[in-house]
């Protein structure tokens, strides 16, 4: 009884979520219903009908319908056999219409309950339309047989109430078969959606990567197992969970804890966006280093909705790239003290006035390759340290540094037969670091000498361009083939032609050109082509433009 009630008195509880038996009742309740209240009038207008057998029959039919409607086990019987149940409730319609006919004429409209049963059961709607108009005709029409009135006007006048129930029961079939489809429909979608949301759920849990959504608040609303891992390594030991303000997270290279406020999940609450981020989370062996991303998310309407934030666990590759950096720097400097020996005792030899021109000349070489290597340790060192280290800002002259580096070269141009001219506009001032500038130039420069060849020419000019100060240093040596020049800037890698040419080298010196001049929040590009020769471009802010930049 209380499911009855909850369903007609829309609540919880929804029609089609009840068991086909409790189903059938709700159906059949109406009719009875409105049966005891012609009960009710009978009983103030004209209590002689209760002596009517006809009247009292009908009200028992129509109670013993409701009885069977509860008592038959629906649910072990075929689909469509409640249906008679319907079928069965015109017969006491039509005898309480018989017998009571004259206090209350419109107890034919009474079909209307059978007739929305079978026209919204979903069961042969043709059929089931059409068995309702005939059985409504049916009882309306018998009486008129049964006491001997029948006739043309009589039968004519009785034809309105089945050509109502007729109509009504066309649009109760099409409305129930439009609600099933709509139903299916949606259960399809949901079915759909349930499976999508169980596949993203798979999904985020299998990669390696943490993921917390948190809504607008900061609530979390999903976490990964990924994530729980790594939130694990967070929390204060001897704890198994902890709030977000108890967690150990710190900077990348600081043992100070970051403030709550300061902390990724807050700062990507409040609207921040975060690319790739280092923290540590824990302490000691516990301890991982993450790198963190972060971006808002937003819903069907556009509106923000909350943040998705993605946790990499890079402990192990940061360790990595530690220890290659604390491995790099040892070996260059192991390798510096004894390239300075030789290079000492080959400059010493050299002034020694007892040796051959023959000996002369193979001091010469070892002074030359030992200054090879020592610009290779050079390379390697400078490749070792960290590229997002200040830089010391001093007042420098483009023009003059790079006449400098022309100046330095003059012998080893003078070696290989090759001539260097420079040109400028006057004084370029730039603001930098004087080695890292120093080193870029004498880079460009020995690798326009490096690669060109007896007789050719190397062309450096200075010059102003707006707000930059521009330094091209053109040769006319092997040139660089196309498919090499997006990767001369790449650390360790080697264009094609330098290779087959047997030259030496590391494929460090161009790469550290180009960070040294992005931290100098300039340019270094490259044009060229094969067996013409190439064309360094290295463009810098000029002093006044640097400061207003900043």
């Amino acid at each position: 009884m209380d499911v009855v009630l909850d369903v007609m008195l829309l609540g919880q509880r929804r029609f089609h979520e009840l068991g086909l038996r409790t189903q059938v009742v709700l159906r059949q309740l109406p009719l009875n219903l409105t049966m005891i209240f012609v009960c009710g009038i009978s009983a103030l207008a004209d209590r002689a009908d209760f002596a009517d057998a006809g009247f009292v029959i009908s009200q028992l039919l129509a109670l013993a319908l409701l009885t069977a409607c509860a008592a038959v086990p629906w649910e072990r019987l075929p689909r469509w056999s409640f249906l008679a149940i319907p079928v069965l409730d015109f017969y006491p319609i039509g005898l309480l219409r018989f017998s009571d006919g004259d206090l209350l004429p419109g107890l034919g409209l009474l079909a209307v309950f059978p007739i929305l049963w079978l026209a919204g059961a979903g069961y042969r709607p043709r059929t089931a339309v059409a068995f309702g108009a005939i059985a409504t005709l049916l009882m309306v029409w018998t009486p008129h047989f049964m006491d001997g009135t029948a006739n043309i006007h009589s039968l004519a006048s009785e034809l309105l109430t089945p050509f109502i129930m007729f109509v009504l029961g066309v649009a109760t079939s099409i409305s129930a078969l439009s609600g099933r489809t709509q139903r299916k429909r949606i259960e399809e979608l949901l079915d759909r959606s349930e499976t999508r949301q169980q596949l993203l759920e798979t999904i985020v849990d299998t990669v390696d990567v943490g993921v917390v959504v948190v809504d607008t608040v900061g609530d979390i609303v999903l976490m990964n197992a990924q994530q729980r891992e790594i939130h694990q390594s967070a929390l204060p030991e001897g704890l198994e969970a902890a709030r977000e303000p108890e967690l150990l997270v710190y900077a990348d290279s600081s043992d100070e804890l970051i403030e709550p406020k300061l902390r990724p999940a807050a700062r990507a609450v409040a609207g921040e966006v975060i690319s790739h981020e280092l923290y540590r989370l824990g302490r000691g062996q516990r301890a991982r280093t993450v790198s963190v991303s972060a971006g808002p998310f937003r819903d069907a309407g556009g509106e923000v909705a909350g943040t998705v934030l993605a946790f990499s666990d890079v402990t192990e590759v940061v360790a990595a790239i530690r220890a290659r950096d604390t491995f790099l720097a040892a070996m260059s400097h192991e390798f510096r003290t004894p390239l300075t020996s030789l290079l000492g005792y080959a400059e010493l030899l050299h002034e020694d006035a007892s040796l051959s021109p023959a000996a002369r000349a193979d001091t010469l070489v070892m002074a030359r390759n030992a200054r090879h290597l020592n610009k290779m340790v050079d390379d390697i060192l400078a490749a070792a340290t960290p590229g997002a280290a200040e830089l010391p800002r001093t007042p420098l002259d483009l023009a003059e540094l790079t006449r400098d580096a022309v100046d330095s070269s003059t012998p080893d141009a003078a070696r290989r037969d090759i001539t260097v001219t420079f040109t400028d506009d006057g004084v370029l001032p730039v603001l930098g670091d004087r080695t890292g500038l120093v080193r870029v130039l004498d880079n460009l420069v020995s690798n326009a000498l490096k690669y060109s060849g007896g007789g050719s020419t190397v062309t450096l000019r200075a010059k102003r361009d707006g707000q930059w100060a521009v330094l091209t240093v053109a040769d006319q040596g092997i040139g660089i083939p196309p498919e090499d020049l997006k990767r001369i800037f790449t650390r360790f890698q080697r264009g094609s032609s330098a290779l087959r040419s047997g030259i030496p080298g590391t494929g460090l010196g161009l790469a550290l050109a180009r960070e040294v001049a992005v931290r100098h929040r300039g340019e270094l590009e490259c044009v060229s082509e094969l067996g013409v020769g190439s064309t360094f471009t290295l463009r810098l802010p000029l002093r006044g433009e640097l400061g207003a930049r900043s």
